[in-house]
C-alpha cells in the first residue's frame, strides 16, 4: 500500500513553531527531544490510517545521542511512524502553513 504525504514540516518550520510543535508531538505520545529536526517530519496517509513519520535519535545507556555507525560525524537516527491522534489544528497550527508538495489533490 502506498502512502500520500499530507504535510511536510521542515527543520525551519520546527525552529519557527517549536513550542506549538512540541505540544503537538507530546499530544501524539511522542517525546520532542527524541525527534531529529532534520530531515523534518511528515504526516502521511496510508489507506485509512494517518501517521506521523520522523527520525528518532538513538541513545546509549546514559541517554546520550549516539553517533551513526555509518557516519560518526552525524547523530544516529532511525525512521519511526506513529498514528496521528491529535491534529495540528488542535494546537493552533494548520496543515497548509507547512510544505505540502506531495499533497493528494483529492
Amino acid at each position: 500500500m502506498t502512502s500520500t504525504t499530507i504535510t511536510t514540516i521542515t527543520a525551519g518550520d520546527i525552529a519557527e513553531h517549536r513550542e506549538q510543535l512540541c505540544q503537538w508531538a507530546e499530544a501524539n505520545g511522542l517525546n520532542p527531544t527524541d525527534i531529529a529536526s532534520a530531515p523534518g517530519v511528515t504526516i502521511e496517509r496510508t489507506g485509512k490510517r494517518t501517521v506521523i513519520v520522523w527520525r528518532q535519535f538513538q541513545r546509549d545507556d546514559q541517554g546520550r545521542i549516539m553517533a551513526d555507525p555509518a557516519d560518526p560525524t552525524t547523530a544516529w537516527t532511525v525512521r519511526k511512524a506513529s498514528r496521528l491522534t491529535s491534529p495540528l489544528a488542535a494546537h493552533g497550527l494548520g496543515e497548509t502553513q507547512f510544505g505540502t508538495e506531495d499533497r493528494d489533490p483529492g
